[in-house]
C-alpha cells in the first residue's frame, strides 16, 4: 500500500526545470504560487524545508488554507509525508487517505489531513542539481487519486526548481537584479556591459551574474562570465583564463548533464566565485576537489576530459554530484597585481 517513488517523481526534464527557474525566481514563493497553476489536478501546495539533517524542518510556502493545516500538521505532530519523504530520500503517494493503512501509519497525520479537506497527498524530497534538503514539497488533492504522468513530471520540475532557488538563499546574496537583467534577452546571455577599469570596480559594488545555457549559448555566456570577470577586477590574462575553466565546465553540463545549465559569478571575499549546475544523472560518483587537491595515488580520475585543465586555471574547484546531477563551484583568487590562480 505504502507507495514510494525513485528519488523524486521521475520525467523531470533539465530544460524545463531551468526555465521555471528563470522565469519565477529568485522568488521561492512565486515559484511555489505558479506551481498552484501549473499542476491543475492538484487543489494545494505547500513546502517545508531546512538544512540537511535538521528533524524540523520550517513552513516555507502554503497556497491555500487546505494546505497551510496540512503544513501545520506535519511540524506540530511530527508525522506525515514530508517527514517520510525526508526520512527516505524518497517521494511519497498516498493515493486514498480514506484507506485504514494510512490512518495505522500516520496515526496523528491522517485525521488531522483529512479535517483539512485532502483525500490524497504527495511529497517530494527536496533533492536535486547534487544538493539535498531536509524537508519536501507537498502536494494534495481533495478528491482520492493518482496524479498523471504529466502531473508528476511538473511536480517533480517544480521541486528541482525550488531546491535550486533555495540554494542560491544559502549565498546570502542579492540575486533579484541578476535574473531581471538575464530575463531581456531570449538567449539569457544578456547585453555585453562595457569594461570598467579596477579603480572603478574597487568603488562600486558589481552586482552577481546569472545565467542559463545550452550548446547554442555556451560561447555568449562565457563571453558575459569573460566580461563580469574584469568588472570584478581580474586583469586580462587572468579573466582570460578564468573563462576558459568556466567553458570547459559549461561544456561538461550540456554534454554529460542533459543539454542545459546554469552559471551563477559573484564576488567575495577577494575572490570570484563561479559555480556551474545540471540536472544530469551524476557522474557515477561523489566526487570532492578542494582548493584544486589532486586525488591520492590509485583513485581514479573522472572520466570527462577537461577537469585537469579546469583545476590549473583555477584557485579552487568543488565538485558535488550524485544521481540528480552536477554542481561545480570553481573561484580565483582577486589578486590586484595579476595571476592569482595559485
Amino acid at each position: 500500500m505504502y507507495q514510494h517513488g525513485a528519488e523524486g517523481f521521475g520525467g523531470a526534464r533539465p530544460g524545463h526545470v531551468w526555465h521555471l527557474i528563470r522565469t519565477y525566481g529568485p522568488d521561492l514563493t512565486g515559484l511555489c504560487r505558479a506551481g498552484s497553476a501549473l499542476i491543475p489536478d492538484v487543489a494545494g501546495i505547500g513546502i517545508s524545508a531546512g538544512p540537511e539533517g535538521d528533524p524540523f524542518p520550517q513552513i516555507r510556502f502554503s497556497s491555500d488554507q487546505g494546505s497551510a493545516g496540512i503544513e501545520a500538521a506535519q511540524e506540530t505532530l511530527d508525522d506525515g509525508p514530508c517527514r517520510d519523504a525526508t526520512a527516505t530520500r524518497r517521494s511519497v503517494h498516498a493515493p486514498d487517505l480514506s484507506d485504514p493503512w494510512w490512518r495505522e501509519h500516520w496515526p496523528r497525520f491522517t485525521p488531522a489531513a483529512l479535517h483539512s479537506g485532502a483525500r490524497a497527498v504527495f511529497a517530494l524530497p527536496l533533492h536535486a542539481g547534487g544538493v539535498r534538503y531536509a524537508g519536501a514539497v507537498d502536494l494534495y488533492r481533495r478528491t482520492p487519486g493518482d496524479l498523471s504522468l504529466a502531473d508528476r513530471a511538473t511536480a517533480a520540475e517544480l521541486t528541482a526548481a525550488a531546491t535550486e532557488l533555495l540554494t542560491l538563499e544559502r549565498f546570502g546574496l542579492d540575486w533579484t537584479g541578476a535574473f531581471a537583467d538575464a530575463r531581456l534577452a531570449p538567449s539569457g546571455a544578456g547585453t555585453p556591459i562595457a569594461l570598467t577599469s579596477r579603480r572603478t570596480v574597487a568603488a562600486a559594488a558589481v552586482p552577481p551574474l546569472v545565467r542559463w545555457f545550452d550548446q547554442a549559448s555556451m560561447a555568449r555566456v562565457r563571453i558575459r562570465a569573460h566580461t563580469a570577470s574584469t568588472r570584478h577586477g581580474l586583469a586580462r590574462a587572468d579573466a582570460d583564463r578564468f573563462a576558459l575553466a568556466v567553458h570547459e565546465t559549461m561544456a561538461n553540463s550540456v554534454q554529460h548533464g542533459g543539454g542545459f545549465g546554469q552559471l551563477l559569478l559573484w564576488g567575495r571575499d577577494d575572490r570570484l566565485w563561479c559555480e556551474i549546475s545540471d540536472h544530469g544523472a551524476g557522474i557515477g560518483t561523489t566526487l570532492r576537489s578542494a582548493h584544486a587537491d589532486r586525488p591520492p595515488a590509485g583513485v581514479r580520475k573522472r572520466q570527462v576530459t577537461g577537469f585537469q585543465l579546469i583545476e590549473r586555471a583555477c584557485t579552487s574547484m568543488d565538485i558535488t554530484t550524485d544521481a540528480t546531477g552536477t554542481r561545480v563551484r570553481l573561484s580565483y583568487h582577486n589578486d590586484a597585481g595579476g595571476s592569482g590562480h595559485r
